[in-house]
């Protein structure tokens, strides 16, 4: 019951988890990191041009149009999370900062990704180093720093080396995704220019109707003709990352059903040979109420109800002590309460059913006994 319980909160929260729609559409689109080593591009200028370069060269190809460079992608594990403050707001309380995750992007990168505008401006190709910084804000950093106001116009100052305390203002609101996780609700998120605020490298994302292998085999040549030294790495379909994502629930829930299973089959066969071993122990008996008029129905539900009072005996010792344990489950839930009611009577139900099954052989066995010939046995 314990372990059948485990798996059933697990199986159902796994299950929430994939149904969430991380909002930006994964759909048609494959991502390839492209690193830069420091060494070789040590200043920020070089990062600047090597993005540019490369996005020219990968949109000028048939069906890549549609591609941007970005750092960090979402439904990633090396997310940035940045402290930040607003312009001509109070400063915050003494031990809380304004955080936000931190995105560097290409223009393209909201069409490609799937991610509405809801008010001003993307960012634009004369979005560039030389023009006043400007930022783009998703809709929960607005509703959570911005209550009641229009945050357009807003300046931002955040720091990220090598741009230094740096004033943005923010021309656009987008729409919230998931970025950290599937299982993590949209948080505030900042979005830089990438000419602005470069990394030394990127992920590359193109959104084609071509095949990944198409996709990928261009983004390479393309990178190598800037520099056949730089590697190209990640390569995959957006798809496949998020299902990645979910790795490691997905690892546990299967563990704990295989061991659950297991668990049943073995209450199985430990019901149907205590229950066996019961028949043939009190054939005798049978045989003697069969003689006296006892039906074979009625047999029937003499043995079953030996099997049930097994099985009540188990769920009453089995759902307190699950009810104790699944608690320290709750780390590893989304959406569904480590006492989930519906979760436990499914458990019940089913270990109650393949335990009266199992029952059901030496029933039936029990049913066909010949009184004279067990009477004549003893």
């Amino acid at each position: 019951m314990v372990l059948l319980a485990g798996a059933g909160l697990l199986l159902r929260s796994f299950s929430r988890l994939t149904s969430v729609h991380p909002v930006f559409n994964p759909d048609n689109v494959v991502k390839a990191e492209v690193s830069l080593p420091q060494f070789q591009y040590p200043k920020p200028q070089q990062w600047t041009a090597f993005a540019r370069d490369l996005m020219v060269r990968v949109q000028a190809q048939p069906g890549l149009q549609n591609a941007a460079i970005a750092a960090p992608l979402p439904i990633a594990d090396n997310f940035v999370d940045l402290p930040f403050t607003v312009v001509g707001s109070p400063p915050s309380a003494p031990g809380t900062t304004n955080t936000a995750h931190y995105v560097a992007a290409s223009p393209r990168y909201f069409a490609v990704m799937a991610i509405p505008l809801l008010r001003g401006r993307l960012f634009s190709v004369d979005d560039t180093p030389s023009t006043p910084p400007v930022a783009l804000i998703s809709q929960a950093l607005a509703q959570r720093y911005f209550p009641h106001q229009d945050p357009l116009g807003k300046q931002l100052i955040f720091g990220f080396p090598p741009y230094g305390n740096t004033s943005r203002e923010i021309v656009g609101v987008v729409s919230d995704i998931r970025d950290a996780s599937l299982s993590t609700d949209p948080g505030p998120i900042m979005y830089v220019p990438f000419d602005q605020a470069p990394f030394w490298g990127g992920e590359v994302v193109v959104r084609s109707s071509l095949s990944p292998a198409v996709v990928t085999a261009a983004i390479r040549v393309q990178t190598h003709q800037i520099d056949k030294d730089l590697p190209v790495t990640d390569i995959e379909s957006l798809p496949e990352a998020v299902h990645a994502s979910v790795a490691a629930p997905r690892f546990r829930t299967l563990l704990l059903g295989l061991f659950s299973a297991i668990a049943l089959v073995l209450s199985a066969i430990g019901i149907y040979g205590v229950i066996a071993f019961s028949v043939a122990r009190r054939t005798r008996e049978i045989g003697t109420r069969m003689a006296l008029g006892a039906s074979p129905s009625s047999i029937l539900r003499l043995v079953i109800g030996e099997s049930a009072k097994l099985v009540v005996l188990g769920l009453a010792v089995g759902i307190p002590a699950a009810l104790l344990l699944t608690r320290y489950l709750s780390t590893l839930l989304f959406a569904v309460s480590p006492t989930d009611p519906l979760t436990f009577a499914a458990v019940a139900i089913l270990l109650a059913l393949v335990a009266l099954a199992a029952a059901y052989l030496p029933a039936r066995r029990a049913m066909r006994v010949d009184p004279m010939v067990a009477l004549r046995c003893e």
